[in-house]
């Protein structure tokens, strides 16, 4: 039988809306594409409709994606039989006529890993493909420096137990995702420049696959290690949700040890040409302001980077020790704050300032209709959301506009756990890659 070749139409995507996936390209990325392979293509439409619905019966499936009834049968059987779908009980809740069998993605066949590399926390997040996040697990490195030699060998400590658990599960994993701050170069998978980390030229994706290669051992295959920046991750797993809402704008911003942002916009992740798009925090707020990391002058950083709290603190203090995990620095500057510490108000002050100057251009440049605020600037959102809100709503140039400020709910998981998903992209992209056969 002569396959069909069917373009998908709008909405299969994930969430129901427009495609987050589709403008994460850049070599050795992985995205949604088309196949020459139709037999492939159409498994690849089968499976996403089906990640981000509830279970279908072969009827509804054909009537939705506008395959043949025949088409989508033998298509079925097949990702069935690679494990990559289950079929529920039939329905007999008293309809007339055979009652139909609803098909959903299965969990725990083909896992994506995730791990973020963010100062001293080493953040790891596996995701299956009905979208759960199966494990999480987060490590801290005692190393104030960062220095890519210790960090890289902790990372492949993580990714090693994490492949080897899987396999023992019996559970493939397509790909492996690091999520890093800075500006990536996607021709080599290296990090051009962190500030965070203050990182050069790092080969971190090929280092890091020759360590996993070295603890797992001769004869076994490392899964595919691409890096991508963790603002752009945590957009996308934050995005998931919204979409469900009809929110197809989102700027997504970091507060960690800088700023970063992802941005949704009309469903798509944006990158530019060089996929430094949402390098926000080096946007020049004060031009004759403080030095930044960068060696630029007024970095947005240098007022609403957490290092603008921490640096109120003597050397020693806790909350600038970078081997403490970010989630306590965050929690101890919480409680000093709650105590009464003026000078931490003093500058938590100006850092919403600087928020909200930050904001008012990005607001009106790109149009969101969400902001979500994470790491620190979550943590403060008392301080934070209510007077940069009112500044916003009061510089509309258009009612129509009003943007909503909100907090992540991910939380510290949202660039890993984006990681993961994206990681599972080749497999959503050709199903074939994936053949456990088990009975269906």
């Amino acid at each position: 039988m002569e396959e069909e070749t069917v373009v998908p139409a709008a909405g299969w995507i994930p969430a129901g809306g427009p495609d987050p996936w589709g403008s994460l390209g850049g070599p050795g990325a992985h995205r949604p594409k088309a196949h020459a392979d139709v037999r492939i293509s159409n498994m690849s439409l089968i499976l996403r409709y089906l990640q981000t619905s509830p279970a279908l019966s072969r009827t509804r499936l054909a009537r939705e994606t506008g395959l043949s009834k025949a088409t989508v049968s033998t298509l079925v059987a097949e990702l069935c039989s690679r494990g990559l779908l289950i079929e529920e009980e039939p329905d007999l809740s008293g309809n007339v006529g055979r009652p139909s069998t609803g098909l959903r993605t299965a969990p725990r066949t083909a896992a994506g890993i995730g791990l973020e590399i963010s100062g001293a926390s080493l953040l790891l997040s596996i995701a299956d493909l009905t979208g759960d996040v199966i494990a999480r697990r987060c490590e801290l490195v005692d190393d104030a420096a960062h220095h890519p030699d210790t960090m890289i060998e902790h990372v492949a400590a993580m990714l090693s137990q994490a492949l080897e658990q899987l396999t023992q599960q019996g559970t493939t994993v397509p790909g492996i995702v690091l999520a890093q701050p800075g500006i990536i170069d996607y021709t080599d998978n290296t990090v051009h420049y962190s500030s965070t980390l203050e990182w050069h030229d790092v080969a971190v994706a090929d280092r890091v696959r020759n360590a996993v290669a070295r603890r797992i051992g001769p004869g076994r295959s490392v899964p595919a290690i691409t890096l991508e920046n963790d603002a752009k991750l945590a957009a996308l797993a934050t995005y998931e949700r919204y979409a469900q809402d009809g929110v197809h704008n989102l700027l997504y911003l970091s507060g960690g040890e800088g700023i970063g942002a992802g941005i949704i916009a009309d469903g798509h992740l944006l990158r530019g040409w060089l996929g430094l798009t949402g390098e926000v925090g080096h946007m020049p707020v004060e031009p004759e302001g403080l030095v930044c990391r960068c060696g630029r002058r007024g970095c947005w950083e240098t007022r609403s980077g957490l290092q603008a709290l921490t640096s109120a603190y003597p050397p020693g203090d806790t909350v600038r020790d970078e081997t403490t995990s970010l989630d306590e620095r965050i929690e101890i500057l919480r409680q000093r704050f709650d105590a009464g510490d003026t000078e931490l108000a003093r500058r938590l002050r100006l850092s919403q300032q600087a928020l909200a100057r930050a904001l008012a251009i990005l607001a009106d440049v790109l149009n969101p209709q969400v902001i979500v605020l994470s790491g620190y600037l979550a943590a403060f959102a008392d301080v934070f959301v209510s007077p940069t809100a009112s500044i916003l709503k009061d510089r509309l140039l258009d009612q129509r506009a009003a943007v909503r400020l909100e907090t992540s709910h991910l939380g510290q998981w949202a660039s890993s756990h984006g990681a993961a998903l994206v990681a599972l992209e080749s497999v959503l992209d050709n199903p074939t890659l994936v053949d456990i056969r088990p009975t269906c």
